[in-house]
């Protein structure tokens, strides 16, 4: 194989992570209320919410949703 070849086939192990998901829209068609949703790699979402008619990237309010990895503890008995 090609020297770039090579190259080629490693790049997809450089990096996997994930980059952050963002979603943008309004709740409600009818108050057009905005909000920002991003959602980074270990599912942990933060979402900022506008007033309808705020400046861009004024948010009156955020809201976290934080997933935490499960822990396991095993007791041992000493004796």
């Amino acid at each position: 194989m090609s020297e770039f070849a090579d190259k080629a086939r490693t790049i997809g192990v450089i990096s996997k992570r994930t980059r952050p998901q963002v979603v943008e829209g309004r709740q409600h068609p009818e108050s057009g209320q905005p909000f920002k949703a991003v959602t980074d790699e270990l599912g942990n979402t933060v979402t900022e919410h506008s007033a309808a008619g705020a400046a861009p990237g004024v948010s009156d309010r955020q809201d976290v949703n934080v997933h935490p990895k499960a822990v396991t503890l095993e007791l041992g008995v000493n004796g």
